[in-house]
């Protein structure tokens, strides 16, 4: 900030910024000085004090100036100092005076300027003069001061009203000197006024050499300043000269700052302005024509770099267009620091499309490969920040880039989730129906595709055999072909479940068969017949039932043969018990009875003589009702579709008779458990066997032989009843 020397600091009675118009000249004090120094020399433009006005209401305004020195009041100094002051400011004042005149006629359509230094010139008298070093400095200047304290009616304004001339003491006996002198001196003053005319004519004659040079150079002008230094020190004549030398300096001061300031490479947003201000001088001479050519030329340059840069950032990824304006810019004859900027953006322009020239083929070829993906994205991340990916022709580029990566990447993760999911046929859906809405043809995504496909393929067929493994409800040979058909999933984890579930049930099968075997072998071995039975006994799966059909002769022979047998040991030599045991033997055709018979024979002999007793027919002996050999299916019902299973092939009181109900995916995910709701069952709950199978062997309470209803219902895991199934067991009484 430029240093300032305050002059006088006034108070008044009221603050002076609430009398001022909005246009008074103390408010425009900067554009005077803009003005002034803009045409006159600045010792012109110190002339003029700063106002600083108090904002705060305290009622004062201190004047301060940008010149150097202690100033004094003009009506203080000597009588000489004081002449020379007043010289000073009325050439400073013409000057101006002048220049207000001039500007009036040059720019009639602006007429601020003038006006403004008309006001500012009005003398407001030596009271408001102040003089720091040898110059003049007018405070309260700009016609009477708004601000000045009040005075009473009648009283003149001391800023308006000239100062009493003071004649000194001795004026009067100098005066009678003079005229005495004045005789004798006559013939030199008019060789001393010859001399004087000549020397202002050789001034005046040089000052027109020196205005046509149009400061160019300035030497001249200042030589012209320093002889009016010499030959009139204390101002008293060649005022006009004086100002004209200068007002050209100043002029010509003014016009090479604004060189130096073209001189510093301007940015091309400054230079409107820099034309603006350089409007304010008279354009039609020198040095301002030259430099308004020069200006016009930067700005022209301006505007061809602009259309230049418009374009450039219409060409949106244009490689060849981008190459055709890099060829168009080398052949411009521009500084090279004018041309940074754009050249800047052309070479990253240019970059930019030789790398996507070359990632193009790249991307192409490891589209499909993951891994040369990832090594692509790392290795190009750099040259992406550094040349904006963001901009086409890259853009496409990391689009495609972006686009094979998120498929690895979901391709990474539909693999984790399968890896996850081997054994959950319905997360494998879920990840089917994600795979769905991609590109599930294209790899990497079609490698996944292919796993998972296999994987569905396996679930459905898991299921089917769920399916049929619990429509063989005990039948051996269906089964059996179950088993027969596991054998192409036997390294198969997924089909561990089913495997397991039914070796237990090959193996009943297993002994089934055996037990068969050993009844075919018994002959007629009671021990070995009972013992069987005793086996049989624990046994209530309805594939034991061939064997128990089996063993139902030789029990019943072994049971004959006993009860003739005892009915023989407790006769003892009693001929009528003998007899009739006797006449029992015939009636059995059994060849087993046969010992019986021998035994009898030998016993029998004595009892030969008494008459033969009337033969008793007795009644057969009832055969068992046969036993149902096939199962009973019924329908369940409700939110979802099955099947409620009967095993009917046993019924006996004391047996279990085996329950299997199915019910069909999907509801039966929601199944949490089976429940028998027969009427006195508690916690009769069926076991789960397979992923939609439950099974459950219950004991029927019968009186006798009949039909009892069986009913089933299953629940969610929040108790709610899905569907439910009814059907009817046979009961078939005591064993015989």
């Amino acid at each position: 900030m430029t240093s300032s020397v305050r002059i006088l600091t006034l108070v008044y009675a009221g603050p002076p910024s609430d009398r001022l118009a909005p246009d008074h000249p103390w408010r425009q004090f900067d554009a005077l000085g803009r003005t002034l120094r803009r045409h006159l020399p600045g010792a012109t433009a110190a002339l003029f004090a700063r106002p600083e006005i108090a904002l705060d209401g305290a009622g004062t305004v201190t004047w301060t100036s940008a010149l150097a020195g202690q100033p004094r009041p003009l009506l203080d100094l000597p009588d000489e100092a004081q002449a020379a002051a007043r010289r000073v400011l009325s050439d400073h004042l013409n000057a101006i005076s002048r220049l207000a005149d001039e500007l009036s006629r040059r720019e009639p359509d602006d007429p601020e300027p003038a006006q403004l230094l008309k006001r500012a010139i009005v003398n407001p008298g030596d009271e408001a003069v102040y003089v720091i070093g040898d110059a003049p400095v007018l405070i309260s200047w700009g016609g009477t001061d708004p601000g000045r304290p009040p005075r009473a009616v009648g009283t003149p304004d001391p800023a308006t009203v000239p100062p009493p001339r003071r004649r000194p003491a001795w004026i009067l006996p100098l005066l009678g000197l003079i005229a005495l002198a004045t005789l004798g001196v006559g013939l030199g003053l008019g060789i001393w006024f010859w001399q004087l005319e000549e020397t202002e004519q050789g001034l005046r004659e040089d000052l027109a050499v020196a205005l046509a040079n149009h400061c160019d150079p300035v030497a001249p002008l200042l030589e012209i300043a320093s002889r009016l230094d010499r030959i009139d020190r204390e101002d008293a004549r060649y005022a006009d000269i004086r100002m004209a030398v200068l007002t050209e300096i100043g002029i010509c001061e003014e016009a090479a700052l604004f060189a130096d300031r073209l001189a510093t490479e301007p940015p091309c947003d400054h230079l409107s302005t820099l034309d603006e201000e350089l409007a304010f001088y008279d354009l039609e001479r020198e040095p301002f024509r030259a430099l308004k050519t020069d200006l016009d030329r930067r700005i022209s340059a301006c505007t061809r770099l602009d259309g230049l840069a418009q374009r450039f950032d219409a060409l949106a990824g244009d490689c060849l267009a981008v190459a055709e304006l890099d060829q168009e810019i080398a052949t411009l004859d521009e500084p090279k620091r004018k041309l940074a900027a754009l050249r800047v953006g052309l070479d990253r322009a240019l970059a930019a499309c030789r790398l996507a020239e070359t990632l193009g083929p790249q991307l192409a070829d490891a589209s499909e490969d993951c891994t040369a993906l990832r090594t692509l994205a790392r290795e190009t991340a750099p040259a992406f920040v550094e040349l904006d990916a963001s901009r086409p022709p890259l853009s496409e580029i990391r689009r495609g880039l972006d686009e094979a990566l998120a498929r690895c990447d979901l391709a990474d993760h539909l693999e984790d989730e399968l890896a996850r999911a081997q054994d959950d046929c319905l997360a494998l859906a879920g990840l089917d129906a994600t795979l769905s809405r991609h590109d599930p043809d294209r790899e990497p995504l079609a490698a996944v595709a292919g796993r998972l496909a296999v994987a569905l393929r396996q679930c459905a067929d898991l299921n089917d055999l769920e399916q049929r493994f619990a429509e063989a409800n005990g039948d051996c040979d269906r089964l059996q072909a179950l088993a027969d058909g596991l054998e192409g999933y036997r390294n198969n984890l997924r089909f561990l479940d089913i495997r397991t579930r039914l070796a237990p049930e090959l193996q009943i099968c297993s002994e089934a068969d055996a037990l068969q075997e050993q009844i075919a072998a018994i002959g007629g071995d009671c021990t070995k017949a009972h013992a069987l039975a005793a086996r049989l006994a624990d046994q209530g799966d309805p594939r034991f039932a061939k064997a128990r059909a089996a063993l139902v002769a030789p029990i019943a022979d072994c049971d004959r043969i006993d009860r003739y047998t005892r009915r023989l040991a407790e006769a003892g030599t009693d001929c009528a018990r003998l007899v009739a045991l006797e006449r029992a033997l015939k009636r059995e055709s059994a060849p087993t009875l046969r010992p019986v018979r021998q035994a009898l024979d030998e016993r029998i002999g004595p009892c030969r003589s008494p008459p033969p007793k009337p033969v008793v027919v007795q009644a057969p002996p009832k055969t068992p009702a046969p036993i149902p050999q096939e199962s009973s299916s019924f329908a369940m019902r409700g939110d979802c579709s099955g099947r409620l299973i009967i095993d009917s092939s046993s019924g006996w009181n004391g047996d279990r008779v085996r329950h299997i109900v199915t019910i069909d995916p999907p509801a039966s995910e929601r199944v949490a458990r089976v429940t028998s709701t027969n009427r006195g069952c508690r916690n009769c709950g069926l076991r789960k066997i397979g992923r939609n199978t439950w099974r459950g062997d219950l004991v029927y309470r019968c009186g006798g032989r009949g039909i009892i209803q069986v009913a089933y219902a299953a629940y969610d895991a929040s108790g709610r009843m899905i569907c439910s199934g009814n059907g009817s067991g046979l009961c078939l009484g005591r064993r015989r």
